[in-house]
């Protein structure tokens, strides 16, 4: 064997063993992996006795092996490998993709999904907040500063196609914000590919949603930007709410739901306020069975009223702007603070 092979060959082995003691991704190590197989297979050419299969075999055997050891430095050690082309979608969060897996990377900590089948899995707040507004004044430029990441998009939704996808869309706020209305421009689209339930989600709700860019395409003039791998959460802003009522200056009994026995004493409407653009109608949301009683009276105790029989005839819950009367003919009462609930009501 040559002096020149032997130098070749221990080279190569030093520039194969380098790359594996770093644990960062960096186009770097592999290009270190590259010259050090090239530097054996070459050594293999100065032999005296050249072998053009073993030439062509030995740069296979050691790109398999590598992959491999590399493969093995992860499952058992967590170590980023080097066959792989990061994706960096924000500082907290990347993935990084090979030939038959990805990782994802949350804020170091690594996840491994085979087969490129699983979704997101990182916390939310590793990936920055954009508006749906920001991100579709200029499709075009989003979906090129953002193809092939995880974005988080807060929005509406503007439309919901059976099981399998919902759709955001930029829009104003007009006069009418009730029931969450609001003005979609839908000439861009962003449709985000769910493999959960949509049956909790409505149009006009407000939600965030976490998912891959990965196509835009042009659908009767609509431009519609997809996101795969995706997450839905649900807004915040429904933890919380408050009421607003109107009340009238006539003790009358009006129909609220007339399916579910609810009825409006004295007050004229009575709408339920999540956000400025987040406005309900209190029968929408029981009609839709957003709210029930025991959400409306959940922080009130009861008073029992009885009739002249000492028989129990309903309860009366006193809340801060507004009483609640349940009958026990599940007959449901709303009313004027200013106006006395009583058991002649139930009738």
């Amino acid at each position: 064997m040559k002096k020149r092979s032997i130098i070749l060959i221990v080279l190569g082995v030093i520039l194969l063993i380098i790359p594996f003691c770093f644990n960062n991704y960096s186009i770097i190590r592999l290009i270190l992996l590259a010259l050090g197989i090239f530097l054996i297979t070459l050594s293999l050419v100065f032999f005296k006795k050249r072998n053009i299969f073993l030439i062509i075999l030995t740069p296979i055997i050691l790109i398999c092996l590598s992959y491999a050891i590399d493969t093995f430095l992860f499952y058992q050690f967590n170590r980023i490998p080097l066959f792989v082309y990061e994706i960096e979608s924000s500082p907290k969060m990347r993935t990084y993709n090979s030939f038959f897996y990805r990782i994802f990377d949350c804020d170091g900590k690594l996840s491994l999904d085979y087969g490129y089948t699983g979704d997101y899995v990182c916390e939310e707040d590793d990936l920055d907040t954009i508006d749906i507004n920001t991100f579709l004044a200029d499709p075009t430029k989003s979906y090129e500063e953002y193809h092939n990441k995880f974005v988080k998009l807060s929005g509406k939704i503007s439309k919901i196609s059976g099981a399998e996808a919902i759709e955001l869309s930029s829009y104003t706020i007009g006069d009418n914000t009730l029931n969450g209305y609001v003005n979609f421009n839908t000439n861009y689209v962003v449709r985000i590919n769910v493999a959960e339930s949509l049956s909790a989600y409505r149009i006009y709700d407000n939600i965030t949603v976490i998912g891959r860019v990965t196509s835009k395409t042009n659908e009767n003039e609509v431009v519609v930007i997809n996101l795969d791998d995706t997450m839905l959460i649900p807004s915040d802003i429904y933890d919380t709410y408050s009421y607003e009522l109107v009340n009238s200056s006539t003790a009358e009994l009006t129909s609220l739901v007339s399916e579910q026995n609810y009825y409006l004493y004295g007050i004229s409407a009575l709408n339920v306020k999540y956000a400025n653009d987040a406005i309900y109608e209190l029968s929408y949301l029981i009609t839709d069975s957003r709210i029930t009683l025991d959400d409306i009276i959940s922080e009130a105790s009861a008073t029992n009223l009885y009739d002249e029989e000492e028989v129990l005839q309903a309860k009366l819950y006193e809340l801060d702007k507004f009483n609640v009367l349940v009958c026990e003919n599940d007959k449901k009462i709303i009313g004027n603070k200013d106006f006395d609930l009583t058991i002649d009501l139930c009738k």
